[in-house]
């Protein structure tokens, strides 16, 4: 009966983790969340050693560990592998999830109702330098790619700790990568960005084809495609919206755009970050976890 204590099921008591991308937005709530509930050390890497300090000061002293990275430069990678080997032998969960919106969508239609023309379109979009929609490539999926790859021996030794498998009793999880995608990845009508949504399907098949190919070294890949979350990268969609404290209570967005009427909120994707780094997510292997109020599945919504 005591195994099925959430207690237990949802323990990340001791785990140690990576987290690109920590120092804002879901990635500083990843780190909170891992800090807060008994972690041993959370790694946060990304370009602002100052927000990355922001988020270290709003978790248990001394768990959460700042690191100064760039995904988009191996050199930057191995440097902070580095870094990180110095003060652990492993790590059980690396989370990939920087991420750019890039240049954004010409909105369709117009403010006076009107469509714009199709000259319209081609020299809005046109203008844009190719190295704009290239650099959200390199950083939400070659970046997540190469993270992936620098963290690997790592990975590998937090496997190598597991104790021996015993009959009639669940194997503790293996080492687990989990990379943020996005439901622009899957749903059409999220206008965010030409190249950030063909960058979130890139990534939610980058999940699939690591997941398969690190089968044999028992290294498990997974995703995680959230809907409307409050970030610095969301912003400004709640100012247009006029949505107030986060949008996390019902009413705050229209049906027509989240089922739900809400934003997701904090404990949303804290309780998500729990459950798949801990024994009780020990089970999911190539999977995409959609938390997004029902937007993808039910409405092909528009703003």
């Amino acid at each position: 009966m005591s195994n099925l204590q959430a207690s237990n099921l949802f323990s990340v008591q001791g785990r140690v983790a990576v987290i690109t991308g920590g120092g804002s937005g879901l990635g500083r709530i990843m780190a909170r969340a891992l800090a807060i509930n008994g972690a041993s050390k959370v790694f946060v890497l990304g370009r602002r050693e100052d927000a990355l300090r922001e988020t270290a000061t709003q978790a248990p002293s001394g768990i959460v560990i700042p690191v100064q990275c760039d995904v988009t430069s191996k050199e930057s990678l191995e440097s902070a592998y580095s870094a990180v080997a110095a003060h652990t032998t492993h790590v059980d969960i690396l989370f990939a999830n920087s991420g750019i919106m890039g240049p954004k969508m010409r909105e369709t239609p117009k403010s006076d109702g009107s469509v714009p023309s199709l000259s319209e379109v081609r020299d809005a979009l046109f203008s844009i330098p190719m190295e704009e929609f290239t650099k959200v490539m390199d950083v939400n999926v070659t970046g997540a790619y190469y993270t992936a790859l620098a963290f690997l021996p790592l990975l590998e030794a937090a496997n190598k700790r597991r104790p021996a498998a015993q009959v009639g009793v669940m194997s503790a999880p293996t080492a687990q990568v989990i990379i943020t995608s996005s439901i622009a990845g899957f749903n059409r009508k999220v206008p965010f960005s030409y190249a950030y949504n063909v960058s979130k399907a890139a990534v939610t098949h980058l999940v699939k084809a690591l997941s398969t190919n690190l089968l044999p070294y028992h290294i498990r890949v997974n995703g995680i495609a959230p809907g409307l979350y409050h970030s610095d990268m969301a912003d400004q969609i709640f100012k247009d919206g006029g949505v107030a404290g986060g949008g996390v209570s019902d009413g705050s967005h229209p049906a027509s755009l989240i089922p739900l009427t809400r934003s997701g909120s904090e404990e949303d994707f804290a309780g998500l970050i729990i459950w798949m780094s801990s024994a009780s997510g020990g089970y999911i292997n190539g999977a995409m976890m959609l938390t997004d109020g029902g937007r993808t599945a039910s409405v092909p919504a528009t703003y």
